[in-house]
C-alpha cells in the first residue's frame, strides 16, 4: 500500500445551522489516482475545499505528511502552493490564455524568461499552443477547461485536487486527460478527483472514498458501487 500523504480526521463543517460535513476519517494516498464520489450534494466539492486548505474555516484536523497543520504552525500559503485545484467551472481573468496560465507563476516571482518558456512548455503537453494568444473571453467551454488545467499544472503540484472536469469536454479531450491525469500519477503526482463517470471509476480508481449526507460510507482500493 502507498503511503499517506494527506488525512483528515473528525471533520465538521456547517453553513449557517446546517451540517454539511460530519466525517471521522478520510485518506489519500500518495502518488495515486484517488476518487472521491457520492450523490449530488453529499459534501464532495466542500471536503475537496477542506483537504486543499482553499476553506479553513471547519473543525477538526488535516494532516499533511504525518503533521498536523495547525499544530506544526505550516505558512498555509507555502503549502496551498503545493497543491493545485481543477474546478468544474474554471474563472478566467480577462486577458490571454498565455496570460492566464503563467499567473501562479508571476505570483511565484519567477523570472519572466522561465515563465515563457514553462508556458510553451506546458501549452504543447496539453496540445493548446494554438490558443495562447487568444482572449479568455473567446473561448469555448471545453477550451476554457483546458486553460484552467495547464495553468493547474504549471507549478507541478504535488497535490491536484480535481472537481468534476469533464463536463465541459468533449469525449476526445476527455479520453485525452485521462490519459494525461494516469501519466501524472506515475511520475509522482497525486491526485483527488471527484466524478461520477464510471468509465473512470471503473479503469482508473486506486482508492475510492464514497461520501453521502456529508459522511464516509465506504472506502477503500476494492469496493463495489451501490449508491
Amino acid at each position: 500500500m502507498k503511503n499517506i500523504i494527506l488525512e483528515a480526521n473528525n471533520i465538521k463543517k456547517r453553513y449557517d445551522k446546517e451540517a454539511v460535513l460530519d466525517l471521522d476519517n478520510i485518506k489519500i494516498f500518495e502518488s495515486a489516482f484517488n476518487f472521491l464520489i457520492g450523490p449530488n450534494g453529499s459534501g464532495k466539492t466542500t471536503l475537496l475545499n477542506i483537504l486543499s486548505l482553499v476553506d479553513t474555516d471547519f473543525k477538526g484536523e488535516v494532516i499533511y505528511k504525518g503533521q498536523p497543520v495547525k499544530k506544526v504552525n505550516f505558512d498555509l500559503l507555502d503549502l496551498r502552493r503545493n497543491f493545485s485545484v481543477i474546478w468544474q467551472n474554471p474563472y478566467l481573468f480577462k486577458g490571454s490564455v498565455a496570460s492566464n496560465i503563467a499567473l501562479p507563476l508571476k505570483l511565484r516571482n519567477v523570472k519572466e524568461d522561465e515563465i515563457a518558456s514553462r508556458v510553451e512548455n506546458i501549452a504543447k503537453k496539453l496540445e493548446i499552443t494554438n490558443l495562447l494568444n487568444k482572449k479568455s473571453d473567446e473561448l469555448s467551454g471545453g477550451e476554457r477547461q483546458k486553460t484552467s488545467i495547464a495553468r493547474s499544472l504549471i507549478t507541478n503540484p504535488e497535490i491536484l485536487f480535481i472537481d468534476e472536469p469533464n463536463i465541459s469536454l468533449d469525449y476526445q479531450s476527455t479520453q485525452y486527460f485521462n490519459d494525461l491525469f494516469l501519466r501524472l500519477t506515475s511520475e509522482g503526482t497525486t491526485i483527488l478527483l471527484i466524478t461520477h463517470d464510471l468509465y473512470q471509476i471503473n479503469n482508473f480508481a486506486e482508492y475510492i472514498t464514497i461520501l453521502n449526507d456529508g459522511k464516509v460510507v465506504k472506502s477503500g482500493s476494492d469496493i463495489e458501487l451501490d449508491y
